[in-house]
Parts: C-alpha cells; sequence; structure tokens
C-alpha cells in the first residue's frame, strides 16, 4: 500500500500525519509526506539572498521534518520498519577485478519519503499521488465552515474530487466512534472493503454498512452482494449493521449520519453514488461534515 500525506503549517496536519502513521503501522504502507510551496514563494529572493534560500528557510519545510518525526514517533525504533539500519563492511566490486571493503547500510523495509514541491498546491497534490502510484491521498482539513487549507480553502475538496485514487479527509482531532459506509453493492472493489476494514481497526469504531435500493425492495443479486460483504467483515472479527437506504432518501442520509461519525462513500467508476451524489454535493458534504470522510475509488 502507499499512502501520500498532503500538509501544510496548520494543526489540522498534524492530525492528518498522525492518522497515516496509525494505518502505516497496520499495513506497513510506504509513506511520503507532500508539503507544496507556492511558485511566489519559492521565486522571490529573500534578505538578499539566492530565491532557492527557502529550500533551507522556508517554514513548510521545518514542518515537514517535524511531521516525519511525528510520524516516526508511532513506531519503537527498534521495530520500526522505516528507520535505516545495519551498518556493516561488504566487499564491493568497485570496478572489474577490483572489490574493496566498503561501509554499507541496509535500507529500510518500508519507505518514508519527505518531499516538497513548487506550484498550485491541487496540481501538485494530484501529480504526486499520480507518479508515485498512491493508492490513498490523505489531507488535512480544519473543522471550519470552508473546512480550512493554507492560501485555498477549496484544496481538501478539490483533491477528494480530482484524485483517481481513494482520498480521506481528515477533520481536526476527532474521536471516531463509528464508520458508516454507503457501499454499491455490485461493483465496490475488494481494495475499498479493505481500506474501511483497517480504518475500523485502528478506531475500534462501529461499522454501518448501507446498501442502496430502488425503493422496491433489494433485487435478488443486490441482496447476494450485501451478504457477500457482510461475511467479508464477519470473517475478519467485524460485525456490521446493515441498513438499507432507498436511492430517492440518500442524500438527506448521508447529510445526517456525516454529523455523528465518519462517512465513507464507493465513488468508483460506474457507483452509483456518482450519480446520486456528483462533485457539487461531495464537497458540501466535506465542509459541513464535522468529522472525516472517505472517498472510496
Amino acid at each position: 500500500m502507499k499512502i501520500l500525506a498532503a500538509v501544510d503549517r496548520n494543526p489540522y496536519s498534524i492530525c492528518a500525519v498522525e492518522e497515516v502513521a496509525r494505518l502505516a503501522s497496520n499495513t506497513l504502507a510506504n509513506v511520503t509526506l507532500l508539503g507544496v510551496v507556492s511558485r511566489k514563494e519559492a521565486g522571490s529572493a529573500q534578505d538578499g539572498h539566492k530565491a532557492t534560500s527557502w529550500r533551507f528557510s522556508h517554514p513548510l519545510v521545518k514542518a515537514l521534518r517535524q511531521y516525519r518525526e511525528t510520524f516516526l514517533s508511532h513506531f519503537a525504533d527498534e521495530d520500526s520498519p522505516y528507520i535505516n539500519r545495519e551498518f556493516d563492511y561488504e566487499l564491493i566490486e568497485v570496478s572489474k577485478g577490483v572489490w574493496q571493503e566498503l561501509c554499507v547500510c541496509r535500507s529500510a523495509r518500508k519507505s518514508l519519503k519527505v518531499r516538497t514541491r513548487v506550484g498550485d498546491s491541487v496540481k501538485q497534490i494530484l501529480a504526486e499521488s499520480v507518479e508515485d502510484e498512491s493508492d490513498l491521498v490523505v489531507v488535512g482539513c480544519s473543522e471550519e465552515r470552508l473546512c480550512g487549507w493554507e492560501g485555498d480553502a477549496r484544496v481538501p475538496e478539490r483533491v477528494a474530487t480530482d484524485a483517481v485514487c481513494s482520498v480521506l479527509v481528515v477533520k481536526e482531532e476527532k474521536n471516531v466512534k463509528k464508520i458508516v459506509c454507503c457501499l454499491d453493492q455490485d461493483t465496490t472493489s475488494q481494495q475499498s472493503l479493505e481500506m474501511i476494514n483497517q480504518m475500523v481497526s485502528i478506531h475500534h469504531a462501529d461499522l454501518e454498512v448501507v446498501g442502496i435500493s430502488d425503493g422496491e425492495g433489494l433485487k435478488s443479486e443486490v441482496e447476494r452482494k450485501m451478504n457477500s460483504i457482510l461475511k467479508y467483515y464477519v470473517d475478519r472479527q467485524i460485525n456490521p449493521f446493515i441498513k438499507v437506504v432507498p436511492v430517492s432518501h440518500l442524500e438527506s442520509f448521508i447529510s445526517e449520519e456525516a454529523r455523528q461519525g465518519l462517512m465513507a462513500l464507493w465513488m468508483g467508476k460506474k457507483s452509483v453514488l456518482e450519480n446520486v451524489f456528483p462533485r457539487s454535493k461531495v464537497n458540501r458534504l466535506i465542509k459541513a461534515s464535522r468529522s472525516s470522510v472517505l472517498i472510496l475509488r
């Protein structure tokens, strides 16, 4: 699994990094911590120094170092898969027929990268997620109505709607007691089911799985799929509560439930939710929700 954590300098980014650390401790994911510096900040000279001075003095660069330490603090040093270890001498061929004993360090079992990109925040976060082939983008967000982000309050919602992978928008420190996931019974991916499993595990939360009906009851194939999803979680010692909601009531149901717990929406290709819950409604949900929102793809 590959997780990209997009951060700025606000407190909610610390919450996002800690959420990533909890996920990584369960999944042993490869992790990238990413900050974005605007072209204006990167291109302007400060105090007579060269324009590249931002690399050494920019507050975001310093914040990223702190976030790395925050992430690593969730792992015991001796067991951490993210720390390089085992310095030793090995005989290495430095040229044909010539060998030399060199001091080498075995690399960490898992990758922890700290990166800074220059440009528009949304474009750079999305570009990094594609280039790194991320499975999940995690981005922090304030609980305020505008959701909040340094320099552009729309960043979290734009990343959530435009990313090709799943996106978790983490609100400021929140104790998640309940996870409500709306699934398309016919198309939900195995990867998305596992992502929900991980979220339930790290938060020790209750799980409610919501099926979508056309108002005339569940068709036999839909019912079979719901039973399959139920079995998936029961096999993992999770006993979800199953609820069926008519399509006509789905928007009001999601809006109400999002006030009480983490809302997870399956928005993959051919998902019914893509039609019922288009981009504008997803944006409103992210802004209005008091808890985190997980967009699954």
